[in-house]
């Protein structure tokens, strides 16, 4: 199923792009700052339960240890022959948790990026996360070349990325960064609700905490939603319904948010924070987040930035819910029935 989905990224490219080219491994691990230990996972295994050692119930951080590598057949695959020596590229680890809308990147090395291995550490503070953390490496282009034939030509483009880790963080009672709370109730007993067979409606009347309702008068969709497992016909449909959701949902959190910032670059509510923190930061591609708000500021409120600003977040949604990923699982099971 993997090589199936592999092969569609390769096609739909239109630029040499390597899916497998980099060798990701972890190996070792450190609770809240002790001394390392081995990290013995079977072959295949990509989930890392957290802590990895089930005697430590109680943490506040993990940092995880291993190497990036970067073959040479990886780099003259997606680099042009004059740029091999020294490539324009960086190396990175991205960190994303979707229950907590968390995102944000592990640099293991600045451009140019040779061949070669790399150690790396990657530090997870559990108040962050909740559920499953996504950890995966990508090479990405930072510089723009006139000349580009097979290859990709724009900076901050990715060309080859690796194996992803999936680090699984069980809930505690302490804080968690900010989520959008949901319900299932009916639209048409409720008249603060829109009329009609609206599937959902993201209510925004508090400001600091906005709700999703999920219309109950779907019966059959809701009953899709609450579907358990990964595998099988309803749980990929389930997927491909919240991903619709989520889009949507995000993408007017993010404007939301850009209205609420500042002269300062500050908000007030943590949600708005971690939107900012989460995507506005991809958008701009800086580490800042002042920086990030205050230009998501500008171009929210300015007509001629808007539509290349709602085309940028267009590709960090992509990036961040992965579509196509339940889209193609969900064909390949129907494909089996």
């Amino acid at each position: 199923m993997e090589r199936k989905s592999q092969r569609y990224r390769s096609t739909a490219l239109p630029y040499a792009y390597r899916n497998d080219g980099l060798a990701f491994d972890i190996d070792g691990y450190s609770v809240d700052g002790e001394k390392p230990r081995d990290l013995e996972l079977k072959p295949g295994q990509s989930h890392i339960p957290l802590p990895p050692n089930d005697e430590d119930a109680e943490w506040e951080t993990v940092e995880l240890f291993g190497s990036l590598g970067v073959p040479e057949s990886t780099v003259d695959a997606v680099f042009p022959t004059g740029e091999r020596e020294a490539p324009p590229a960086k190396l990175y680890v991205t960190v994303q948790c979707h229950e907590t809308i968390y995102r944000d990147r592990i640099v293991v090395e600045e451009s140019p990026t040779a061949p070669g291995e790399y150690d790396l550490g990657i530090k997870l503070d559990r108040s962050d996360f909740r559920g499953e953390v996504e950890l995966r490496p990508y090479l990405v282009r930072t510089e723009s070349t006139e000349s580009s034939g097979s290859y990709a030509s724009d900076a901050n483009v990715r060309v080859a990325s690796g194996q992803i880790y999936t680090a699984v963080v069980d809930p505690d009672d302490g804080d968690h960064r900010a989520q959008i709370d949901g319900e299932e109730v009916s639209f048409t007993q409720s008249p603060h609700l829109p009329d009609g067979d609206k599937l959902y409606y993201l209510d925004l009347r508090n400001e600091a905490s906005p709700k999703l309702w999920i219309n109950a008068d779907h019966p059959r969709i809701t009953d899709v939603l609450r579907s358990d497992g990964s595998i099988g016909a309803e749980p990929r449909m389930r997927d491909v319904i919240l991903d619709q959701i989520s889009y949507a949902v995000w993408s007017q959190l993010i404007l939301r948010a850009g209205t609420a910032v500042d002269n300062d670059g500050k908000v007030d509510h943590q949600w708005q924070r971690t939107v900012i923190e989460s995507f506005a930061r991809e958008v701009y591609d800086t580490d800042d987040i002042d920086d990030a708000a205050l230009k998501l500021r500008r171009d929210v409120r300015d007509p001629e930035s808007l539509p290349e600003l709602v085309s940028q977040i267009d590709v960090e949604l992509q990036e961040f819910l992965d579509p196509r990923s339940q889209l193609i699982n969900l064909m390949e099971e129907g494909l089996q029935i």
